[in-house]
């Protein structure tokens, strides 16, 4: 969409020069999308009395705009583009229900009598008459719609379904089955959908009888289920009329779906990437531990051998001292000079009987 920058003098200046209808036409945003602008930008505007003053030349009083703002003095509108009513500052759901209601080729409108009608319809119908019979619908391919309404009204239902399911399908969609529940697969999102007749409840009119439940008439249509939940009934509006809306919900939830499971896989990936940091600093670490224990025990180990050396000069020596320097101390102190070669990590000398 093409958009225009404005400062908030300039802002101002249409504001009160353009009414609000004529500036909804011009411009991709409801009265009150104009309303909120101006109140962010602290743009003062006219009251209603203001414009038939203007036409008759009366008397009128106009708020000066306070040139002291503390934020960005920039605006942006959005354009509107000829022939689109959409307004960018509605719901989702109301920028996706008027994309499907301004879709000339959508089929949007439930007829008197079905033609051409759809392969769901068809098994439908065969299911209502015995044609066809399941032996466990949950196990089963095929899929029927999901109708809980009196038989007098199934028609109505099967006309109501057939558009339905002609519109899903039209937008990309298809109907599948989910555990044994109707739904409609959006992008891998599969969303329950039910269309049932309310019940009235009539009380007991004796002390010991029970409550009875009678058909109204009025259908309810339903999709999804716990958080994304949503209900269309019977009012002044019948429920044919809101297929745009319901559609339109149909995409938002498997849209929103979908970008949650999105932000979880991502965060998964953080969070995996995170455990394999995590991993790689503590596989460093303990080979690290494991070198420096390594280095104190050699270290240990050659102090032991210095004391090993010290202790065999110092009988060697006494044995030199007292002229006993026999050849059994000789071969004692030859002996003890290998032990200390085999212990001294510097060394490491080979000993038949210890190493085995």
């Amino acid at each position: 969409m093409e958009t225009i920058e404005l400062t908030r003098k300039e802002l101002y200046d249409i504001v009160w020069s353009t009414t609000l209808s004529k500036l909804t036409q011009k411009y991709a945003y409801t009265n009150d999308g104009i309303k909120k602008i101006c109140k962010q930008f602290e743009i003062p505007m006219p009251d209603g009395s203001y414009w038939s003053k203007l036409k008759f030349n009366k008397k009128f009083k106009k708020e000066k705009l306070n040139p002291i703002f503390r934020s960005v003095d920039k605006i942006v509108l959005t354009i509107r583009e000829e022939g689109n009513p959409i307004n960018v500052d509605q719901t989702p759901l109301t920028i996706r229900t008027k994309e499907i209601e301004n879709d000339p080729d959508a089929p949007l409108i439930v007829p008197d009598e079905i033609t051409k009608p759809d392969i769901l319809t068809i098994q439908t119908k065969q299911y209502w008459q015995g044609k066809i019979s399941f032996t466990s619908y949950r196990e089963d391919n095929r899929i029927i719609h999901p109708i809980r309404v009196e038989k007098n009204n199934r028609e109505r239902a099967l006309r109501f379904m057939d558009t339905f399911t002609k519109l899903v399908r039209y937008r990309g969609h298809t109907i599948s089955k989910q555990y044994g529940n109707e739904c409609v697969l959006i992008d891998g999102i599969y969303i329950e959908i039910d269309l049932r007749e309310a019940s009235k409840r009539i009380p007991a009119t004796t002390k010991y009888g029970s409550s009875e439940y009678i058909p109204t008439g009025e259908f309810i249509f339903k999709i999804g289920k716990n958080y994304h939940e949503k209900e269309w009934r019977d009012n002044k509006i019948k429920i044919e009329k809101h297929l745009a809306k319901i559609v339109a919900k149909l995409e938002l939830i498997a849209k929103e779906k979908n970008e949650w499971k999105e932000s979880a896989r991502i965060a998964n990936l953080k969070r995996e990437e995170e455990e394999k940091r995590k991993a790689e600093i503590k596989k460093r670490r303990d080979a690290e531990v494991e070198k420096f224990n390594r280095l104190v025990k050699l270290s240990e180990q050659y102090d032991k051998t210095l004391l090993i050396r010290q202790y065999i000069e110092a009988v060697k020596q006494k044995a030199i001292n007292t002229n006993n320097l026999t050849p059994e101390k000789q071969e004692w102190i030859n002996w003890a000079n290998d032990k200390a070669d085999w212990v001294d990590p510097l060394i490491n000398k080979r000993d038949d009987i210890l190493d085995s």
